[in-house]
């Protein structure tokens, strides 16, 4: 049967997903009647119907499925012509751009239209929404110097740490502001048919990718201590560095989205929410220099002076095409992530598939628990299933702390993995392994259960390494290895054309 789910209800657009098994999209275009009307015809899993009246109640069906929804009140529309933006793609439209925010009332809405509007990093209040129209370009200054700083913490009269604004990898830090701020802001929309192109190039932003401009290279959407965040349908390419980063925020929902970036383009991340709650993910194409999505909670240093973990995400009908991991934990966790479902979802190309990562010294809050990933269709990938506990990557991972085999004391910097689960997984075309999951002897992985993984290989596969750690050696065709694990269970598992025994575990108990 299947369900209908209303995902974003917005002032002139209703956001719907079918969740009847199939994988991002059905086998036929499916129609969509409204209120007794054929209104489009799709084969995507994740839709929406546009130019809608506000406030309004429609009667929505697909098939025999069939929900009431409201699209949201609109106060007013804020055009930014109005306020002398031009949208010609030469004038700085920066201050008229700015200005129309600033205007508009609340549950007020700015739309752009027609036109390429340049600008700089733009700032958001609560209570509004921003409509990009098929057809309006949102487009980045390429001058590095129109980007202002966000400083990494910020100070009360007394000088005393009170808030954390920039960030970099896990750290509070200077960095540049992305190109759309949201600071402290509750109820915002960005939705529509258009493009946010923040126009980076290996001239400007991706020339220095471990290097300081004045402070970090920006994300395109930068959010930090929102609630109920909803950004829809727009394209997202050519961010500086991460594309879409919600920071220590409630109630965010991501839908119907295409994220692209070159696949050279350094640390392109599509969406890694950090520290953040209740996240939706829903019908987003991902083709991207790094991961896809990345779930992330910080570095030891914030851990320490506030805990703050990633909890109660939902993936699904996404179809993450090339980058290097498709969904991603980790491995900045040091608050740890919990209650994660990911479901519905197509990987093509990506190096990895699923990939947890974390490494001695992330800390004892980096804690993964209660991951569930079902129903998943893999085409091309390098390892279909990495879970890797000596991640190295940066400076503080290559050393023999992180690198040592051998089981240490328990620390206070020692992470721990468990409650993981795999179901009716299908992988075809892998070329490194179907699984490779090392837990850290002193702490190995505590519950893991695989069931129904059906794996197939690249007869064509050259040795490469299913992850990045010191002293892995570079494979082809492994089957399932699995070191270090208590409370394993494997049922179900389809393995042909593997080089050597179709499963091998070390250290594992059942």
């Amino acid at each position: 049967m299947g369900d209908l789910k209303l995902i974003a209800d917005l002032p002139t657009a209703l956001t719907f997903e079918v969740d009847d098994g199939s994988i991002y999209r059905a086998d036929a275009p499916r129609q969509v009647v409204v209120d007794g009307v054929v209104r489009l015809e799709t084969d995507l899993n994740v839709f929406t119907l546009r130019d809608l009246k506000p406030d309004t109640v429609y009667r929505v069906s697909v098939g025999n499925l069939s929900v009431a929804a409201r699209t949201t009140a609109l106060k007013a529309v804020i055009d930014p012509r109005a306020f002398g933006a031009r949208g010609d793609g030469v004038t700085d439209d920066s201050r008229a751009l700015q200005a129309a925010i600033s205007a508009c009332p609340r549950d007020g809405l700015v739309r752009l239209s027609d036109g390429d509007y340049l600008t700089a990093p733009l700032f958001f209040k609560s209570d509004m929404a921003l409509e990009i129209t098929k057809g309006a370009r949102l487009l980045g200054h390429r001058d590095v110097t129109q980007w202002p700083i966000l400083p990494g913490v910020l100070y009360d009269g007394e000088g005393r740490e009170k808030a954390y604004l920039g960030s970099w990898e896990g750290e509070a830090d200077d960095c540049h502001a992305g190109l759309l701020n949201l600071l402290s802001v509750s109820n915002v929309q960005i939705y529509g048919e258009g493009e946010i192109d923040g126009q980076a190039g290996f001239d400007t932003w991706w020339s220095k990718p471990k290097e300081k401009f004045i402070g970090w290279r920006p994300r395109l959407i930068y959010a930090v201590d929102c609630e109920h965040v909803l950004i829809e349908g727009v394209t997202l390419i050519n961010s500086p560095s991460w594309t879409l980063h919600p920071l220590a925020s409630r109630w965010l929902t991501f839908a119907n989205l295409k994220i692209k970036a070159p696949a050279n383009s350094p640390n392109t991340d599509g969406l890694n929410p950090e520290s953040c709650t209740d996240v939706t993910i829903c019908g987003v194409h991902f083709t991207v220099g790094d991961d896809c999505i990345a779930l992330k909670s910080g570095k030891l240093s914030m851990a320490r002076r506030v805990v703050r973990p990633t909890r109660r995400v939902r993936i699904s009908n996404c179809w993450m095409q090339d980058g290097h991991g498709a969904v991603v934990i980790g491995s900045e966790m040091a608050c740890g992530v919990y209650d994660v479902w990911v479901q519905n979802c197509l990987f093509t190309g990506t190096d990895r598939g699923i990939r947890l990562k974390t490494r001695r010294g992330r800390g004892k809050d980096a804690i993964g628990r209660n991951l569930n990933f079902d129903n998943i269709r893999m085409q091309d990938v390098g390892t279909a299933f990495v879970i890797n506990s000596f991640y190295w990557c940066d400076p503080d991972g290559k050393t023999d702390y992180v690198a040592d085999r051998n089981a240490r004391a328990v620390d206070e910097g020692t992470p721990s993995l468990g409650g993981l689960s795999l179901r009716n997984i299908t992988a075809e075309g892998v070329r490194h392994a179907a699984v490779y999951a090392l837990g850290l002897p002193e702490q190995p992985i505590d519950g893991l259960s695989i069931e129904n993984f059906r794996v197939r290989y690249n007869p064509d596969a050259q040795p490469g390494e299913p992850d990045m750690a010191a002293t892995i050696a570079p494979i082809a065709r492994l089957g399932v290895y699995i070191s270090a694990a208590e409370h394993a269970r494997l049922t179900g598992i389809d393995i042909e054309g593997q080089d050597g025994e179709p499963i091998i575990l070390e250290n594992v108990t059942c």
